[in-house]
Parts: structure tokens; C-alpha cells; sequence
């Protein structure tokens, strides 16, 4: 794939899981949203979760985005540092609800208004890529 079609691809909702290294050492991969902006990976992860302590502790992380419209497979990994930046529910959760359910957002936004009040608290980070691989491959 081109840049272009790098950048267009992750553009689109997509499947994507999001790998980190755990203080145990190993490796934890999870799927995430995460919405890709000016060349920076943005998602979100409960303050409470393993991803958001390794990611805090380890300042990276890599994320396999993913696409198998068969028969043809195509994925972008990205790899790269990680910075936790100041959570905002409309920009962060709020946009990827949209960008991921469309119509079906204000249903789940009201679940996460529900467990803000409980108590429930997320984080937000941009995972800027130093490496990025990307692959269309046709199956069978």
C-alpha cells in the first residue's frame, strides 16, 4: 500500500487490536477503537486496565489494524511511542462512538455516562508510529 492508501485505510472504522508489554513481560494484545488523526493513532483505555499501565510504564505500544473482505486480507501495523494526553468524553469516546456505531453512539454514550457517575474513569493516548507495515494479500 502507498502512504495514500495507508492513510485512507485507517481513516475507516476498522478492527484493531492494540499489543503492549505487561511488567511480567509478556505480551498482551487487545482489541481497541482508536481513531487514526493528522498521522496519530488516538484510543482509549480504562485508567484501571493492564494496557493503560503498560502503556504509562512503558511509554509503547503496537496496533494491528485489519480488514478480511474475502478474499482478500489487508492490515497496517503501527509501532511507536505512546503519550497519555488529556481525556475529553465528546472528542475521545464521544468521536469514536460515532465513528465506529454512527447512530447507535448515543445509546453506548449513555453507558458510559452511567459508569462516569460510578466512578469509572478512562485515559487517553496517541500512539505516534515509527514503524508502520501494511499488506494486502489475496487468500486462497
Amino acid at each position: 500500500m502507498s502512504p495514500e492508501e495507508i492513510d485512507a485505510f485507517l481513516v475507516e472504522p476498522r478492527d484493531a487490536v492494540l499489543s503492549v508489554v505487561l511488567e511480567s513481560g509478556r505480551a498482551m494484545g487487545t482489541p481497541v477503537w482508536f481513531r487514526w488523526v493528522d498521522g496519530v493513532a488516538r484510543l482509549q483505555s480504562p485508567v484501571t486496565s493492564a494496557k493503560t499501565a503498560a502503556m504509562r510504564r512503558t511509554g509503547r505500544a503496537s496496533l494491528c489494524v485489519h480488514d478480511q473482505p474475502l478474499p482478500l486480507a489487508r492490515y497496517v501495523t503501527l509501532e511507536g511511542p505512546v503519550v497519555e494526553v488529556d481525556f475529553d468524553l465528546a472528542d475521545d469516546i464521544g468521536a469514536s462512538a460515532a465513528h465506529y456505531l454512527g447512530d447507535g453512539a448515543p445509546a453506548f454514550l449513555a453507558g458510559i455516562d452511567r459508569a462516569l457517575a460510578a466512578g469509572r474513569r478512562w485515559a487517553s493516548f496517541e500512539l505516534t508510529p515509527e514503524t508502520v507495515s501494511a499488506k494486502v494479500q489475496q487468500l486462497g
